[in-house]
């Protein structure tokens, strides 16, 4: 089996934008030498923005910008506010055991349940 070869023709190829620009420019100019004018035809330029446009969008970008910055450091701190904090707890074996068997039994982890449970504790005693 042969692969089938890709040749030039194969594929669209696109002018410069360059050559573009310049070819405007010569049929510009030769037009004008044809009708006899001693002008000289210049290119179309874009038109600067006055400092009061510009001072403007740099004044919304920094705007944006600075919003971004602040929805990011909010998001941080609410990160912040969710971690968790952990606690060593001796346990005999018999209470470890047990609390592994609960968890396997209720397909729950072992720190489910003894949130549970502290959580229980503190609000029966009113704290």
């Amino acid at each position: 089996m042969n692969k089938p070869s890709l040749g030039l023709d194969d594929f669209i190829i696109a002018s410069k934008a360059g050559n573009n620009a310049r070819s405007v420019d010569a049929k510009s100019i030769e037009h004008s030498a044809e009708e006899g004018s001693a002008q000289s035809v210049e290119a179309p330029i874009l038109p600067k923005p006055s400092q009061n446009v510009r001072r403007q969008k740099a004044t919304t970008r920094a705007i944006a910008g600075e919003g971004a910055r602040l929805a990011l450091k909010n998001l941080k701190r609410a990160k912040e506010r969710d971690a968790k904090f952990y606690v060593n707890v001796a346990l005999n074996y018999e209470t470890k055991m047990r609390l592994k068997t609960a968890a396997h039994e209720n397909d729950v982890k072992m720190t489910v349940i003894m949130e549970a449970a502290i959580d229980c504790y503190l609000k029966e005693n009113g704290y």
